[in-house]
């Protein structure tokens, strides 16, 4: 049996997600997707919750969908892929599905490559001494055009990170993102972006089984409550917090709290910093995720939690289990509260 594997978020699952698992589904006889929780890369919460985004990915055609532990999910392109293809060994997976802008797997082979070597690294570091952040600082060192585009970055990050737990036999396989999907106009596919932001859009660009799980007052109660619950923060949690650098806790500590959270996030911000890593400081402030919590996790990362299974798919459930981590513990009773309801949390089995 030939397994594919997609590292997804599903926030929320649209017709371009249908598309990547219809290819995974061409390319192999099963399919794992391994999915970020009830909080996302973003450092805000999931559209919905995770149990809810697993059946959808069930309902849209995959096998198996299992949880990617909150320290990756909640991490920089580099952990989040770190963690995923760690997921991806233990699953035993013969191949890795993802989208990107470029459509074809050399460009981002020979990126991969360029990033291992050590005089890039020196000069991508120069560029940040200088003031750019990571991204730019990439495309400034290398002059990689190709890494100016988020879903071309992660999927470099994927292949360094099958380097990295040296899975030389997963083959890397990718399509085309076709259609401008975060443009105000689509044609053919939507952004999760555009449908976390337009409801109008949900029906057409989604599925009517996506669209009633949504729970957009779930973000807004975050954005509300994040600015007191910093509001007690230390300098010295803050600086032992992961994704904190270079003396980026003061900021933060002396960021006035009282005005909500754009405001807050507008005395925060700096050129070097881009607005999604000070999202995830703030949410791993908040879930206590510190930077030896990431270094033990990549160290120890073993199991992965079953949250959906197709019922003609559950020989696919022996390589995981049903224990939540810690962290990831936290972070469900804070969806739970948000969201102010009981969150499930056995798993789906979905009928044919």
């Amino acid at each position: 049996m030939k397994l594919a594997a997609i590292i997804c978020e599903f926030n929320p699952l649209h017709t371009g997600h249908k598309r990547l698992i219809d290819y995974a589904r061409s390319v192999a006889d099963k399919v794992v997707c391994i999915m970020s929780g009830n909080f996302t890369q973003r450092g805000l919460p999931a559209c919905a919750d995770k149990y809810a985004r697993a059946r959808h990915a069930i309902l849209a055609g995959a096998d198996l969908v299992v949880e990617l532990p909150v320290a990756f999910a909640t991490a920089s392109a580099e952990n989040f892929a770190f963690g995923g293809i760690a997921a991806v060994k233990r699953l035993g997976a013969d191949c890795l599905v993802f989208g990107s802008e470029c459509g074809e797997i050399e460009p981002l082979l020979n990126c991969a490559a360029m990033l291992e070597n050590a005089e890039t690294q020196h000069k991508i570091r120069e560029q940040i001494a200088r003031g750019l952040n990571y991204p730019a600082a990439v495309a400034k060192a290398t002059g990689l055009t190709e890494l100016d585009k988020p879903n071309n970055t992660l999927a470099v990050e994927y292949i360094r990170a099958l380097q990295k737990h040296s899975l030389h036999d997963v083959t890397p396989l990718t399509i085309r993102r076709e259609d401008n999907y975060n443009g105000s106009a689509p044609v053919e596919f939507a952004s999760s972006a555009l449908l976390r932001n337009d409801i109008s859009l949900r029906e057409k660009y989604s599925f009517e089984y996506v669209a009633k799980d949504i729970d957009d007052a779930v973000s807004e109660r975050y954005l509300s409550f994040a600015p007191i619950a910093l509001s007690v923060a230390t300098a010295e949690s803050l600086r032992n917090t992961e994704g904190v650098t270079e003396g980026l806790e003061n900021r933060i500590f002396a960021a006035d709290k009282t005005k909500g959270y754009e405001y807050m996030m507008e005395q925060i911000k700096t050129k070097r910093y881009t607005r999604l890593k000070l999202q995830r400081i703030i949410l791993n402030w908040i879930l206590g995720i510190t930077k030896e919590d990431v270094c033990r996790y990549k160290s120890e990362f073993q199991s992965v939690k079953a949250l959906a299974v197709r019922q003609s798919a559950t020989a696919l459930l022996a390589n995981t289990d049903s224990k939540t981590d810690e962290l990831t513990r936290r972070a469900d009773e804070l969806y739970g509260a948000l969201a102010q309801r009981k969150l499930p949390s056995a798993l789906c089995v979905i009928k044919e």
